[in-house]
């Protein structure tokens, strides 16, 4: 019964998760919010309680016993959070740039110092205004340490989207969320053992004590662990296998968290140390990918169960609203203060270190995470039993880590839109080199890439995608890593002086490969004969197919059919029929793109087949769905057709580049059904759309 339950829960959670998530996404908001809400709508302060006429369920599939939730009874949901917690953080371990760390380290250690000593104090600050009790009280320390957390995947889309994520402003703040997460993970590690002391005064000894234990700890075990990441790659690629790496790296992940844990600190501390360590090594790009599905069914799972653990209650409560708005503008300010000051003495202006402070500003995941700790970790307060944060307090920390996720990509979208540098003179970098390498067309350069790609795979190099919309990709071999980004133009590299000679060398025997295999590619026959024997075979072939009729009827409208073209030239005619789906469909986004798209197929090979047929067709960025129409004009235009003859029925596919669309499977159908016997020139002198829409569907 008890593990029936489980699979309910889990089940109701990951679609909760999912419907929130992405809703929230739709509203321009971070889908950990939507986790959230889901927690919290089906959590057992909402829905939860409400009974199921099923055998234990009747107080409902998230009931509170004894007014609490992670009761003996919900231990193995917990246990699932707790994992999807272990797996966030080795996961943001992994993500860390190092280099771009040691690179800007000096920039990023102070304003990542900054960040957090004025968090730490405002956080700490309101807690002994709000509970009347001193600095040193564990909830008030704890609120100084969630005031510190920054998450900053969010600011990362923004500059990325606004190409500033390798600005001299944007590499500070990535650099500095690093410092700031490493501080914010000592500080918790310290504030957990400082927890275990008798509350009856301040014993600065032993929290001296355990302040050295704690920071020496995590010391050693990073210091341990960057030295011995390359021989744990090496041990790693033994296997050869990408999903044993990333199984076998998660098993490292969950050891060093329980060896933290058993040594009084936080799982997730021992689990970012370990993803932190293995960041440096190839085999980072191996794992990370092969972990996505595990990322996606664990960690919204923890960020939904946490949302459970908001009592919806103490929202009414007027004191916990207030407070929860007065710490979210200490949080904002601190992070714009403690950021910003720092940042004027390492070069930067007032607008860039404007833009510093703001991009610092979001908690997410990070404050969710201590937060929850908290919300579970007992304490013992006036005699007696509690958890650091009650109900009132985790409220407080909820309407801070929302309010500041939800203002920091507005401010930050605003100081963005200054047009003034950042910085006041410019700094000449001279850690890296810039190759390029320019491509006439888009079908070369996909071929340039591809190539590379097989040959930087077949060298032992790792690839993993940072930006998928720009093209950019990672590549990594032992010590040895740059960047590659595949442009409208071309491709650049970003790589280190010493290797420029490397990377030429590998466009030089690409290229060269591909000639060889365009030489080889000359002796097959042409395409314009492949094209007219497949015609050819569809004229003997007379099995009906349902499916090609319910393709054709699905993608093909009425009101998408010319009975009578007007324009005189090809390029007309294609512009003709692209306007109509424009006009009709909504799906065309740029009319212009499409055109060019559908003429760059043309001078290929023709698509004006023979007895009349035309079947032009591109994959284009003008269309945000596959559609297609038709247009006839009876007596033909003379377009160069394989046979001749004059063209009079031309069937127009248009599909999305990236899209899993049926777009051969369309014009295949389509070639099918024309191929039979006196099917062509019944649907050339069709009376109308629906007559040729009968035509097409093989209607007597």
């Amino acid at each position: 019964m008890e593990m029936a339950i489980l699979a309910l829960q889990l089940g109701v959670i990951i679609f909760a998760a999912k419907f929130c998530g992405d809703l929230a996404k739709k509203c321009k908001m971070p889908s950990v919010l939507g986790e959230l809400l889901a927690g919290i709508l089906i959590g057992p302060y909402v829905l939860g309680r409400i009974g199921i006429p099923l055998e234990g369920l009747c107080n409902g599939l998230f009931p509170l016993d004894d007014g609490q939730l992670f009761s003996q009874r919900y231990q193995n949901l917990y246990a699932f959070s707790t994992v999807g917690s272990i797996i966030l953080l080795f996961m943001s371990g992994l993500e860390t740039d190092l280099r771009m760390f040691f690179r800007y380290s000096v920039a990023g250690t102070l304003v990542g110092i900054g960040g957090v000593v004025f968090s730490f104090a405002f956080g700490d600050f309101l807690g002994t205004v709000l509970l009347r009790s001193g600095f040193m009280d564990p909830r008030c320390l704890f609120l100084g340490i969630l005031c510190t957390a920054t998450s900053v995947g969010i600011t990362a889309r923004i500059l990325s989207e606004r190409r500033q994520i390798d600005s001299p402003e944007g590499v500070t703040i990535l650099a500095a969320a690093v410092i700031d997460d490493v501080l914010g993970i000592v500080c918790l590690a310290i504030v957990m053992g400082i927890v275990t002391i008798s509350s009856d005064g301040v014993q600065w000894g032993a929290i001296g004590a355990i302040a050295l234990k704690s920071f020496g700890i995590w010391l050693g075990a990073t210091v341990l662990g960057l030295l011995l990441a390359r021989h744990i790659a090496k041990f790693l690629r033994i296997y050869d296998n990408p999903t044993i790496f990333a199984t076998l790296s998660l098993g490292f992940s969950l050891l060093v968290a329980g060896l933290f844990e058993e040594a009084g600190l936080a799982m997730i501390i021992g689990a970012y140390v370990m993803g932190l360590s293995l960041s440096k090594t190839d085999v980072s790009f191996a794992i990370r990918p092969k972990l996505e599905v595990l990322y996606a069914f664990l960690v919204p799972v923890f960020f939904v169960v946490m949302g459970m653990l908001v009592d919806i209650r103490v929202f009414l409560d007027g004191e916990v609203l207030c407070y929860g708005l007065i710490y979210s503008v200490l949080a904002v300010l601190a992070k714009v203060i403690g950021c910003a000051l720092p940042s004027l003495f390492m070069n930067f202006n007032g607008v860039g270190a404007l833009r510093i402070g703001c991009g610092m500003i979001p908690r997410g995941e990070v404050a969710l995470i201590i937060g929850g700790i908290g919300a579970v970790t007992p304490m013992i307060l006036n005699g007696e039993k509690t958890m650091i944060l009650d109900a009132r307090l985790f409220g407080i920390a909820i309407i801070m880590t929302i309010a500041t996720t939800l203002l920091a990509p507005p401010l930050l979208t605003l100081v963005l839109n200054i047009r003034k540098k950042g910085i006041r003179k410019e700094v000449k970098d001279t850690t890296s080199a810039h190759v390029d390498f320019d491509c006439p067309s888009e079908t070369i350069l996909k071929l340039v890439v591809d190539k590379l790609y097989s040959r930087f795979e077949s060298e032992g190099f790792l690839m993993s995608s940072l930006d998928k919309e720009t093209g950019m990709m990672h590549l990594r071999y032992d010590n040895l890593s740059f960047t590659m980004t595949a442009h409208s133009k071309g491709i650049h590299f970003e790589i280190a002086p010493e290797e420029v000679v490397y990377i030429r060398s590998m466009l030089y025997e690409t290229v060269v490969d591909l000639h060889h295999t365009l030489e080889k590619l000359k002796s097959l026959a042409k395409p314009d004969e492949i094209q007219r024997d497949l015609f050819v075979a569809e004229k003997e072939a007379t099995a009906k197919s349902s499916s090609d009729i319910s393709l054709i009827e699905r993608h093909l409208q009425e009101k998408c059919i010319i009975m009578d073209l007007k324009a005189n030239t090809k390029e007309g005619v294609f512009a003709e029929l692209i306007d109509l789906l424009r006009a009709e469909t909504g799906a065309v986004k740029d009319r212009d793109i499409c055109l060019k798209d559908v003429l760059d197929r043309e001078q290929v090979v023709t698509t004006c087949l023979q007895d009349g047929l035309a079947m032009p067709h591109a994959k284009t960025d003008g269309v945000t769905t596959m559609v297609t129409a038709v247009g006839i004009r009876r007596g033909g235009y003379d377009f160069d057709a394989m046979d001749g003859k004059p063209v009079q029925i031309f069937f127009l596919c248009l599909c999305p580049k990236e899209a899993y669309s049926p777009y051969i499977k369309f014009i295949a159908a389509i070639t099918k059904v024309l191929a039979k016997a006196g099917k062509l020139q019944e649907a050339i002198n069709a009376p109308t759309p629906a007559r040729l829409m009968a035509t097409l569907a093989d209607k007597e």
